[in-house]
C-alpha cells in the first residue's frame, strides 16, 4: 500500500524556516523522546488541558543587607521563593547559613562593589543542600563563603542529593572540616577558589550512580587538596584545576568508582602529587603536570589498575611515580625528568616511568 505525505504550503513571500517547524511541531507534541513536555507556566490533567501554573511563592527576589531590597537575608528569601526561582544577592556580609531545599537559583551582584560575603555562625554550615526531591537542581554563582571553627557541621558547603552547581565562587574552611563535601546526588564545581579545609573537596558519593564534575577550580591551602574517599562509589573528573600548595597530598583517590584526572596543574603540594589509594579502581591520569611536589609524582602504595599517560611528571622530591609490586596500571608516554628519588632501571625505562 503506497503512503502519501501532504504538506501545507507557506503562502508566497512568507519565510517559514525548519527551526519554526520543528519548535512548533515540539509545543504540540505530548512528549519528545519520551519525557513529557510542558509550557513554561503551565500543568497538565487527564483530559490533556493545560492551565495556569500552581506554584507558589516568587519567581524572583532581590536581596540586599543595607535594605534597599525586597529582603535583608538569603534565609528569609529562600522561605518565600517558588521551586526554580531566581534571587539575586547585592554587595553585603550575610551572616547565615543557608540550608536549600529546593531547585533554585541564587545569584551573586556582579557589579563594581565589595561583593557578596556568606559567613556562616559558629559551627554551622555556610550551606547545606538536601532537597526534599532528588530531581530538584540549585545554582549558585559568583559569592564566597566563609565557614568558622566547624567541628560539629560536616563542612562549609555539603552537597547531600539532588543536583548542586557551583560556580565562580569562593570557599574558605575553618581548617578542621572539609571546605566542600559532596556526599550524594550530581555535583559540578566549575571555576571556584577552594582553601583552608582539611580537604578542599571530600567526596563521598556512596551510590554507584553518582557524579562529581570539579572543572577549572584553583584549590589551594588545604590539608589534601581534593579526596576521593574509599566510601564513594561515583564517577568522578577531575579536570583543568590548579591544585597547589597543599599541606599533604594534592589529589588521593581510593574510592570504588572511576576517577579521571585530566588536565590538571598538580603542584607544590608538601605529599605526593597524586595518591591512587587501596580502592581506586579505572583511574586514568592523563594530561596532567605533576610538578615540585614533595613527595612522589604518582604514589600508587597498592595495587590498581587504570591508565597514567601522557603526563608531565617533574621535579618533585620522590620517585616520578611509585608502584609497589602487583597489579599496576598502565603507564606509557610520560615526561619524567629531574625527580629525586628516580634511580631509573631498564624495567622502569621500559614500563615508561623515566
Amino acid at each position: 500500500m503506497k503512503r502519501f505525505v501532504s504538506f501545507k504550503l507557506a503562502p508566497i513571500g512568507a519565510a517559514l524556516s525548519v527551526t519554526a517547524l520543528i519548535a512548533a511541531d515540539a509545543a504540540n507534541a505530548q512528549s519528545l523522546g519520551g519525557f513529557p513536555i510542558r509550557e513554561p507556566g503551565a500543568t497538565s490533567s487527564s483530559s490533556g488541558s493545560s492551565g495556569p501554573s500552581k506554584k507558589k511563592g516568587k519567581l524572583e527576589i532581590v536581596v540586599d543587607d543595607n535594605g534597599r531590597g525586597q529582603y535583608k537575608t538569603i534565609s528569609a528569601a529562600l522561605n518565600d521563593i517558588a521551586e526554580g526561582g531566581v534571587i539575586y544577592v547585592k554587595h553585603g556580609t550575610y551572616e547565615e547559613s543557608i540550608k536549600l531545599t529546593k531547585s533554585v537559583f541564587i545569584e551573586g551582584d556582579r557589579g563594581p562593589g565589595r561583593g557578596v560575603h556568606i559567613k556562616a555562625p559558629m559551627n554551622t554550615p555556610c550551606l547545606d543542600f538536601n532537597p526534599q526531591t532528588v530531581t530538584a537542581h540549585a545554582v549558585v554563582s559568583n559569592v564566597s563563603f566563609e565557614s568558622k571553627i566547624n567541628s560539629s557541621a560536616d563542612a562549609c558547603v555539603n552537597i547531600n542529593q539532588g543536583v548542586f552547581t557551583l560556580k565562580e565562587s569562593d570557599v574558605l574552611g575553618s581548617g578542621v572540616r572539609p571546605a566542600v563535601k559532596i556526599s550524594g546526588g550530581m555535583a559540578m564545581l566549575e571555576k571556584n577558589r577552594i582553601s583552608a579545609g582539611s580537604e578542599g573537596v571530600f567526596v563521598a558519593q556512596s551510590h554507584s550512580l553518582s557524579q562529581s564534575f570539579i572543572i577549572d577550580n584553583k584549590i589551594l591551602q588545604n590539608k589534601v587538596g581534593v579526596d576521593i574517599s574509599h566510601e564513594s562509589e561515583a564517577d568522578v573528573v577531575v579536570a583543568g584545576n590548579e591544585i597547589f600548595d597543599n599541606l599533604d597530598s594534592g589529589v588521593k583517590s581510593s574510592g570504588f568508582g572511576s576517577a579521571k584526572l585530566i588536565g590538571n596543574k598538580i603542584r607544590n603540594n608538601k605529599g605526593s602529587g597524586v595518591i591512587l589509594d587501596k580502592y581506586a579502581k579505572l583511574s586514568l591520569v592523563r594530561y596532567n603536570e605533576i610538578v615540585q611536589n614533595s613527595g612522589d609524582g604518582v604514589a600508587i602504595p597498592f595495587g590498581v589498575n587504570g591508565v597514567i599517560e601522557d603526563n608531565d611528571i617533574v621535579g618533585n622530591d620522590g620517585l616520578s611515580i611509585f608502584v609497589r609490586e602487583g597489579l599496576e596500571p598502565k603507564i606509557t608516554n610520560n615526561t619524567v625528568k629531574n625527580n629525586g628519588g628516580d634511580v631509573c632501571s631498564k624495567r622502569d625505562r621500559r614500563k615508561g616511568r623515566c
